[in-house]
């Protein structure tokens, strides 16, 4: 997040006494300098060219509107201010210049300002891409990791690593509302890293973020004897601030200087895609065999996605399907995004009326890379395809059903629409709703499912 590509700031935000003490001093020093280089005309009014209008133009530039104003108005006042001193240059007032000088700072810092919203809209649709690809690591990194080679690393274990995430989820969904999800599940949780990762001494504690105050953790479960954790620990301190899994190196273990550096080996964050630390597992022993980068690596995924099933929705996890709770987790952030940030999302439903396989085909076909698919079946008996688009303006999400409608062309003939194979469109933009109720009008009355198939 700190890489410079990440840096979407034109200026110095314009707040805080700096900023004011910057307008004044800028404004007071082109004053200054033109009552010394030409104490006759130090505004160079008369002049070829009036210098001192750079100041409300690089205030304005600089923090936007209000100081590019408030600069313009200062030159103006020093302009009446030498005027009644008896200036001869300044005895018949120039309009051209005082209107000059006010145009020049608010329409520079308008500009500023102007640019800098759409600066700010372009960073949140690039946090939300970010989000989805933190989203995508993850659930690539676990299906790269095969049923065969973790049964090959955990001989005599019975279960693999989805039917243990499975598991938890499972005992999550049955958990009564309302439960705090961390403690109930705290020692499965250590019970399946400790598997993984064939932990000796380890402890799952809970860190609780104070307000202008370090990080309370307090212990959930463990294996072995594990004390209070020191927050002032190397490696504990670390890993808080950086949100990442943090191990001493192999070395101080071979050397025996693990002990000045921290009382632990490894310290694994329980960190969300959203980056909230909800927990972290810290390792006191471990087998040396099994302390190795890919072993910490399993770990930090599976404590990740044991995050994100911790901060899931109850309702969300209500749903049987797994495609059905990520794409209603992908449309709750659509709408978040929506309502918080202003940002654009559409929301089709297809409805086959007729079944045709070549048609379901062709619309995974149309699918783009942003974009969310789920097919169900509703109330009517009739095929159900819902999508998603994020981050798409009425406009793009018209230009999507255009190109849709060029495949079927291209697909069934000329002549050919979608109306005439059967298929009802039924549109709903995100940005112009900005209602749940409505939006849960439009999937459970206009397009027939339940709160079984979609949850909002």
């Amino acid at each position: 997040m700190n890489s410079p590509h990440m840096d979407y700031a034109l200026a110095p935000r314009a707040s805080g006494p700096a900023s004011w003490l910057e307008t004044f001093l800028v404004t007071a020093l082109v004053i200054g300098v033109g009552l010394w280089l030409a104490p006759q005309d130090p505004l160079q009014v008369q002049g070829e060219f009036p210098w001192s209008v750079l100041a409300p133009l690089l205030l304005g530039v600089r923090y936007g509107f209000v100081r590019g104003l408030i600069s313009a108005s200062l030159l103006v006042a020093a302009f009446f201010v030498l005027r009644q001193n008896g200036l001869p240059g300044y005895a018949q007032i120039a309009p051209s210049y005082i209107v000059g000088v006010l145009v020049c700072g608010m329409l520079v810092g308008e500009v500023r300002d102007l640019w800098e919203r759409r600066l700010l809209r372009l960073q949140m649709a690039n946090e939300y891409r970010q989000y989805r690809l933190d989203d995508f690591t993850r659930a690539h990194q676990i299906l790269r990791v095969s049923h065969d080679r973790l049964e090959q690393r955990l001989a005599g274990s019975d279960q693999s690593l989805r039917s243990s995430l499975l598991g938890l989820r499972e005992r999550l969904r049955a958990a009564p509302n309302g439960d705090d999800a961390l403690t109930l599940l705290a020692e499965p949780v250590l019970t399946l890293l400790g598997q993984y990762g064939s932990l000796r001494v380890a402890g799952l504690y809970r860190v609780q973020q104070a307000a202008n105050a370090a990080p309370q953790l307090s212990l959930l479960a463990s294996i072995g004897t594990m004390p209070t954790l020191d927050d002032k620990d190397l490696l504990v301190r670390l890993c808080l601030e950086r949100a990442e899994l943090v191990s001493v190196r192999e070395e101080l273990l071979d050397s025996g200087g693990q002990a000045a550096v921290s009382s632990l080996q490894a310290c694994i964050p329980l960190v969300d895609t959203q980056g909230q630390v909800l927990a972290v597992l810290a390792v006191r022993q471990m087998p040396f065999f099994a302390f190795q980068e890919r072993t910490l690596s399993l770990l930090a995924l599976l404590a990740g996605h044991i995050a994100d099933l911790l901060q899931a929705d109850s309702q969300v996890l209500q749903l049987q399907d797994a495609d059905s709770q990520q794409f209603t987790r992908q449309l709750k952030r659509s709408l978040v995004d929506v309502e918080r940030h202003g940002l654009s999302g559409c929301l089709y439903a297809f409805e086959l009326t007729q079944p045709n396989d070549e048609l379901t085909r062709l619309f995974e076909r149309s699918q783009r890379g942003l974009d969310l698919h789920l097919s169900l079946v509703n109330n009517r008996g009739h095929g159900l395809l819902l999508v998603l688009l994020p981050l798409t303006s009425s406009e793009g999400a018209q230009g999507y059903l255009t190109r849709l409608g060029k495949l079927v062309h291209e697909h069934f003939g000329m002549s050919v629409e979608l109306a005439s194979l059967g298929v009802k469109v039924l549109p709903y933009d995100l940005e112009s709703a900005r209602q749940r109720d409505g939006l849960r009008n439009f999937l459970y009355n206009e397009c027939g499912l339940n709160d079984q198939q979609v949850a909002v």
